[in-house]
């Protein structure tokens, strides 16, 4: 696959080297940082693709009742035959230990595009206590908004855990559930075409182009959220104009980038938290 038109942009060689686990959704993302260069994906899913599936997320009508990253796989190896897919057919929250451990201790990249909160809130503790870099993507209701959180060791302080303490209440209380009814492949696109870039400068943090400057340049800012509806709130509130003011430009198709502080009460962060080195980015 030839790079050229992108290297002045994506340290291609570093994303060749570099590995992403990728647990549940997620498939357009995935094809398109093999794209950007990427060498090596695990994918982890259970489901199979259903009727619905082609009218909102990267598959077609021809996949129907194929497992997911099967099809995913194939599509993979259509844009880069020379990338390593690996496809797991498994409850991420069911695999032991030792074993998640020896399928993806080499993960550069874990992400989390699911909307099982049991496996993303395994992600974050398995994420910090393997010390790697992971991105949670989630669709706000009706898929009318959404967002990307992300955490660095020895970069950013918050885990997911701090920023979303109130989704672990909610669980808890039998609650946490968000139906991904209403939302569209545009919304599910809008969210990766955020998640993409920020998964890349994770990737290739440092190098000395705009995507490996993205994460100093983001700095604690690891809450990102986006708009697709106009009318959106949430509570009643108008979080994007909180941040962006109320001036008529400010309409859709905006994003926020939220920098977010450690908890220190957080249970996750006290069981394997790192503190972070002098000279990180604060």
């Amino acid at each position: 696959m030839d790079t050229s038109r992108i290297e002045q942009s994506i340290d291609v060689e570093k994303m060749q080297s570099s590995h992403v686990t990728l647990v549940g959704g997620g498939y357009g993302l995935a094809c398109d940082l093999v794209r950007s260069g990427l060498g090596a994906v695990s994918l982890v899913d259970f489901d199979s693709i259903t009727s619905s599936n082609p009218a909102r997320q990267d598959f077609y009508s021809t996949d129907i009742n194929r497992l997911k990253v099967e099809a995913t796989a194939n599509t993979i190896q259509r844009i880069n035959p020379e990338v390593e897919v690996e496809g797991h057919v498994r409850d991420y929250c069911a695999i032991p230990r030792e074993e998640h451990d020896q399928l993806f201790g080499d993960t550069d990249l874990f992400i989390y595009a699911t909307d099982s909160f049991p496996a993303q809130a395994l992600g974050n503790l398995e994420a910090l206590r393997l010390n790697k870099p992971a991105i949670w993507i989630g669709l706000y209701r009706a898929g009318r908004a959404g967002e990307i959180i992300y955490y660095m060791p020895g970069v950013t302080e918050a885990c997911y855990r701090c920023i979303c303490p109130t989704r672990y209440q909610a669980f808890q209380n039998g609650g946490a559930s968000v139906s991904s009814a209403g939302g569209t492949i545009f919304d599910l696109r809008f969210v990766d075409a955020v998640a993409g870039p920020i998964a890349v400068g994770l990737l290739t943090y440092g190098a000395d182009n705009r995507f490996g400057q993205l994460i100093p340049q983001l700095g604690q800012r690891n809450l990102i959220q986006v708009k697709m509806d106009p009318n959106y709130r949430l509570a009643g509130k108008d979080i994007f104009a909180q941040y962006l003011g109320d001036d008529p430009a400010n309409f859709s198709f905006t994003t926020i980038a939220v920098p977010m502080e450690r908890d220190i009460e957080c249970p996750d962060c006290a069981r394997y938290h790192q503190e972070l080195p002098q000279g990180s980015i604060g």
